[in-house]
């Protein structure tokens, strides 16, 4: 599996291509100088372009805190409640909520480039695709697959450069395209938050009935889409359909049980896994990777640490994920916690989740609990808590407020360190944030529907792009 996924290195203006061997394509080439008849002749062409294009989401950028696309969702955990950066470091400014006024800012322009840059090769593989002279079968199969990749990537950025869905779908969305900037797209405004959403579920409503089995875990298919449609229909509170394709994306796959759990979350090939990217030792950043940063047990800055207002939330000593919480002997308050949840291999080959069954029993409990059916959603998600604590019982909760809060932290508990779930929940759900105390050295309180929930947009975009001006700015 590793070694299929050959490192790939590509920016905005690239087409990402990279193979098992040397004897198809050997580097990246720019988008201009390889033509559609070298990339869109073959199976084999094709699918060089998509490892190249899951390596554009993977990659190292330029800085220690922008490598990949797993970046984006530490970036939002250290900004939420349950993980502190207690030293001066890589993600302190992200931990102190610095980032998102700033339109120069690193994170700002680095998020904009990776997922715009993904949209953007997604769209010219479909194009291009489209014109071959494949079997109409294999072209809606490889297009529907980039439909997926194109929607994933529009989600992370409305989710960071635009307000809560449901605090005003009206307000201010992203850009969206339909073509790509090779063939001629002209730069287009904002829309509105709904026509981001609108276009984002498009695409995975056309893709999800064409997809099947996944080539590799790193490539998407037919459960990966429902997934992301899951997360985006509970995203913008259509309850009954985040319901519904959670429950379809979760159906392949098993729970992991509690020995596995405890073996590092590092290998793509754990059964619970939906989608991952993977590593081979020789394409290792060095300290620029996810582990170095959250793995106290191997060589890197292992300055992210758990808070202890999250770590007292584990109340059930038999709960697996309880144990994997270590308290360290020293004085500072703020750095009392460190989690063995995710824990390198010896070479730092270790690979990265990005999905995973269990956030679609969440999914499913939450969104049945918010449709009313409490009932449903209790064995949702008992289901899903059995697994990591076998003497767990069914929820007493009574009123759907009262269930709703505790599977929100059941979220947070099941996939910290994942997915930004503290800061992202906080955001859809149009709730504050109050983060005090001695769990943290630093404090930050800001009110739902503040400024500084929303990134500003690049201030580059604004200057080239003649459909937005500082008018428009967050």
């Amino acid at each position: 599996m590793k070694n299929i996924f050959k490192y790939t290195l590509i920016g905005a203006l690239f087409i990402g291509f990279a193979s098992c061997s040397d004897e198809f394509l050997d580097e990246p080439k720019p988008t201009g100088s390889v033509t559609d008849v070298v990339v869109y002749t073959t199976e084999s062409g094709i699918d060089a372009a998509f490892t190249g294009l899951y390596a554009n989401i993977r990659d190292y950028r330029s800085r220690h805190d922008t490598w990949g696309a797993k970046a984006y969702y530490l970036g939002a955990e250290v900004m939420g409640t349950d993980l502190t950066v207690p030293d001066f470091n890589w993600y302190i400014f992200e931990h102190r909520w610095d980032v998102t006024e700033n339109s120069n800012g690193r994170r700002n322009n680095w998020a904009w480039e990776i997922f715009y840059s993904t949209a953007n090769i997604a769209r010219t593989h479909i194009e291009g695709i489209n014109k071959s002279a494949l079997p109409d079968a294999k072209k809606k199969t490889y297009v529907s697959e980039l439909k997926a990749v194109e929607a994933y990537s529009y989600f992370n950025l409305v989710r960071y450069f635009s307000g809560s869905y449901l605090l005003g779908e009206g307000k201010p969305g992203i850009p969206v395209y339909s073509a790509s900037l090779s063939s001629g797209q002209e730069p287009t405004g904002r829309g509105t938050i709904k026509e981001t959403y609108d276009r984002i579920i498009k695409l995975l409503e056309e893709a999800i009935p064409d997809m099947g089995s996944a080539v590799s875990k790193y490539r998407f298919n037919k459960s990966t889409a429902e997934g992301i449609l899951a997360r985006v229909y509970l995203e913008i509170g259509n309850w009954t359909k985040a319901a519904e394709y959670a429950a379809k994306a979760k159906a392949p796959y098993a729970l992991m049980n509690q020995a596995t759990y405890k073996e590092g979350f590092n290998t793509i090939s754990n059964n619970e896994w939906m989608w991952a990217l993977p590593f081979n030792a020789d394409q290792q950043d060095g300290f620029a990777r996810f582990y170095s940063f959250i793995d106290h047990t191997s060589p890197g800055y292992n300055q992210i640490y758990v808070s202890k207002d999250f770590q007292a939330l584990f109340t059930s000593d038999t709960d697996v994920r309880k144990s994997l919480i270590k308290k360290q002997a020293t004085t500072n308050q703020t750095k009392l916690f460190t989690t063995e949840k995710f824990r390198d291999l010896t070479d730092r080959s270790g690979d990265l989740v990005f999905m995973r069954a269990s956030e679609m029993y969440l999914i499913e409990a939450e969104a049945k609990a918010e449709a009313g059916d409490l009932n449903g959603a209790k064995q949702v998600l008992l289901e899903l808590v059995k697994a990591r604590d076998a003497v767990a019982t069914l929820s007493t909760a009574t009123t759907k407020d009262a269930l709703v809060n505790e599977i929100l932290i059941e979220r947070r508990k099941e996939l910290y360190g994942e997915l930004g779930v503290s800061w992202f929940d906080l955001k859809r759900r149009n709730k504050g944030i109050s983060r005090k105390g001695d769990a943290y050295r630093w404090e930050v309180e800001f009110p739902a529907g503040n400024a500084r929930w929303t990134f500003k947009i690049p201030q580059d975009e604004i200057d080239k792009n003649p459909k937005i001006s500082q008018a428009d700015q967050n």
